[in-house]
């Protein structure tokens, strides 16, 4: 039987985490079948065979694309649990096997048409598998072949795997409840939030699952309406009001009532696992309340007096009769004029009716195709307006009028440029999720003991940024557990806490958001780092390395310092897949780092890819864009400000310091209208915490761009990140600071 509870459970975990078609999980569920199929062969049952076969097939048919319903395999599988479950408590069932049957597309192989068409088949154990001095106890056999199932109410004695078993389930079940009781809270802020409805739901259907496998059918029942509940609310049936949101948490209450029965029953011995407790009240009060969501029907202000034992039905009626003689009084003024109820009653019951009213704006869902689509073409109208407004036949006309009608169709291109945009704007609270699992799973894997905390998850991003990011942050958070933190005895005797910290923040800076990963573990040794570039050729013994330079090392393709290869790290190919990730989304990299105390990478990224707040700049012909975040300052030097070194390289003085000068004539190979620094402008620009100057001819101004992308034949090149529509018609190229530098160290 131990065999059996372990396979048992391995396959209860792995159904419960099934979400969708998931070929690798239902891999390896199949594995798991089978290892259950055959720990269940001495129980000699054919139904529990059959039952696994029609399972497998299923699950063929779902990897195959042949059939699509999760819902179904998840059916069959909690009724198989319940067949195994009979055979340990004595039990008898009644399941509907050839129904669920037809549901999987299986045909029992004995060929026995008769038994396949029976309507219901009686599930229990085997007498043979039953020891001698229990067979007396044996339960009778229920008599109404359509009654429900439901486990024989008897005393039952325990052993110990079934104590250890029902212990387990204790501890899990009020574990699950509190998280729900916290998610709840969240939810009543952010009440169509579908990733906290399903952290809610996903507690209530384990423990349905675990329950009715355990026969404990009033918690099965009771988390089954509940999770019927927030199932609908999931597939955006209604949103979750303060009413439904009421009845959840009672729901909560009584499951841990009867949870806390179960444990004392063990405790006690007494077997009398689920106490005296009805549920059926609370179950039929949540289906109601579940059709009224679904209806958008509002509780009468009657029945909530009644249900809440306030009045009675007479009473009611009573005040109904002389709302008929004053059809325009209201049922509330009835009640208290008549003193058939006080007005402190009746206002909580009014209180209570509007708590139904409460909703949240309608949504609808669109195909992301469309939304990107509205998004470009947004974009193209945000560039006919410009070249409309900068056209010289427009420029040439005063009437008036005009000018206000063109003012008046900026502003509102403008509006639906911010609107789109919005639409396409997600939290980013859903990728930082993802990263609490794998923590987790690090932290168990590498011996660590690890607290993840997080901050500024309900930060909005682009929703392509989004889905580009995951990646980069898995090598990273990856790198901080593996590398960063240390083990608990070397935490300890640094005089550190056992338990390691790494921490995920958000927030907007400068039309950025800013996401930063930090450790408190040993930091990054600069002097371990130099050695290894040494090593590896990256720099020679005379390169003298700024700190950031240093700690920008790590990014280079096949660096590592990891003494040995980990399953996690250590093979140098995880930090240069962070680097090309957020350099392919116009991001920047910065580390900060000291050692013995810790490590903080930022990720700054731009809030949209499709938009970029820029300096549309002149050099000789050509018009370039300077991403505004890049710019510090633009001045005119003056010549005793200008410097050369060794005739070659030139400086410009900056507030007391030195600068490179970068000519994009010589890079770009242009003709430079001004060739002398003191005649021309220079623009200082950053890039990971280092500043160069641009001489440009001229500043034409700032203006939002939509950036379009070069194509095949011009991608790639180095020092470019794109290009614009400008007002007139022609294209101006966006500079990329990172590819500049490099550019100008190479030219250099």
């Amino acid at each position: 039987m131990d065999t059996i509870t372990k396979e048992l459970e391995e396959f209860s975990d792995k159904t419960d985490a099934l979400e969708g078609i998931d070929l690798p999980a239902l891999e390896e569920l199949v594995f798991s079948i089978e290892r259950l199929d055959k720990s269940c062969e001495k129980l000699e049952d054919k139904n529990l065979h059959d039952l696994m076969a029609a399972l497998l097939g299923y699950i063929g048919e779902l990897t195959a694309f042949e059939a699509y319903d999760i819902e179904v395999y998840k059916e069959a599988a909690e009724t198989l649990q319940i067949m195994i479950h009979s055979f340990f408590w004595e039990e008898s069932y009644k399941v509907d096997l050839p129904e669920l049957y037809q549901k999987l597309h299986y045909s029992p192989g004995s060929g026995d048409t008769k038994q396949d068409a029976e309507v219901m088949e009686d599930i229990k154990p085997d007498p043979e598998v039953k020891d001698e001095a229990d067979s007396q106890d044996a339960p009778p056999e229920p008599s109404d072949a359509g009654e429900d199932v439901k486990p024989e109410k008897k005393k039952v004695e325990l052993d110990e795997d079934e104590i250890l078993i029902l212990n387990d389930f204790v501890l899990e079940a009020l574990d699950s409840l509190e998280s729900i009781e916290l998610s709840l809270i969240e939810l009543e802020q952010e009440p169509s939030d579908k990733d906290i409805i399903n952290s809610i739901f996903r507690p209530f259907h384990t423990i349905k699952g675990i329950s009715g496998f355990l026969g404990l059918m009033k918690i099965n029942q009771l988390a089954h309406v509940t999770e019927n509940l927030l199932d609908d609310a999931r597939n955006d049936e209604f949103v979750i009001n303060d009413e439904l949101t009421d009845i959840i948490l009672e729901s909560v209450d009584v499951l841990k009532a009867l949870i806390a029965n179960v444990e004392e029953s063990v405790a006690s011995g007494s077997g009398n696992l689920e106490g005296d407790f009805d549920v059926e009240p609370l179950k039929e009060r949540i289906t109601k309340a579940q059709e009224r969501a679904k209806s958008g029907e509002v509780r009468r202000l009657g029945d909530i007096l009644v249900e809440t034992g306030a009045l009675g039905e007479q009473d009611i009626e009573k005040a109904l009769g002389f709302q008929k003689e004053s059809p325009d009084a209201k049922l509330g003024e009835i009640l208290i004029e008549k003193q058939i109820s006080d007005s402190k009653t009746v206002i909580g019951a009014i209180r209570e009716q509007k708590k139904t009213k409460k909703t949240v704006e309608q949504q609808v869902k669109v195909d992301t195709g469309k939304l990107d689509n509205l998004v470009d073409f947004t974009g193209e109208l945000v560039i006919s307006q410009t070249m409309l407004r900068q056209n010289s036949v427009i420029k040439s006309i005063t009437d008036q009028k005009l000018f206000q009608n063109l003012n008046q169709l900026s502003q509102i291109v403008t509006t639906i440029q911010k609107i789109a945009m919005s639409m396409r704007m997600v939290p980013i609270r859903s990728t930082f999720q993802k990263m609490v699992r794998l923590v987790r799973d690090l932290a168990r894997n590498s011996g660590k003991k690890v607290d993840l905390k997080m901050s500024g998850d309900e930060t909005e991003i682009d929703r392509n940024v989004v889905e580009q990011l995951y990646e980069p942050m898995v090598h990273m958070i990856r790198n901080s557990v593996d590398h960063g933190l240390e083990q608990p005895e070397d935490r300890v005797a640094a005089g550190k806490t056992e338990t390691g910290t790494v921490s995920l923040a958000a927030f907007h800076q400068g039309g950025n958001i800013i996401i930063e990963i930090t450790d408190n573990g040993k930091g990054l040794n600069k002097e371990g780092i130099l050695a290894k570039a040494k090593k590896s050729n990256l720099i020679t013994d005379e390169s003298v390395l700024s700190e950031s330079e240093i700690f920008d090392l790590i990014f280079q393709p096949g660096f590592s310092t990891a003494a040995t290869i980990t399953d996690v790290s250590g093979r140098g190919v995880g930090m240069d897949v962070v680097k090309r990730g957020i350099e392919k989304l116009r991001g920047r990299l910065n580390v900060r780092s000291e050692e013995g105390q810790g490590t903080t990478i930022a990720i700054s990224l731009p809030l949209t890819l499709a938009i970029i707040d820029g300096m549309i700049v002149r050099v000789g012909t050509e018009r370039y864009i300077l991403p505004a975040i890049a710019v510090v300052e633009s001045f005119r030097p003056k010549r005793e400000d200008c410097f050369t070194v060794k005739n070659e390289g030139e400086m410009v003085k900056v507030r007391g310091g030195l600068l490179p000068l970068m000519r994009l004539n010589k890079m770009f190979d242009l003709d430079n209208k001004k060739v002398n620094p003191w005649e021309a402008l220079v623009v200082v620009v950053e890039n990971k915490n280092e500043h160069r100057g641009i001489l440009l001819d001229e500043l034409l101004g700032k203006e939002e761009v939509v950036i379009k992308n070069l194509g095949e034949s011009l991608k790639g090149i180095m020092g470019l990140a794109g290009g614009a529509i400008l007002g007139d018609g022609r294209v101006g190229l966006i500079l990329d600071m990172d590819g500049l530098f490099r550019l100008f160290d190479t030219h250099d």
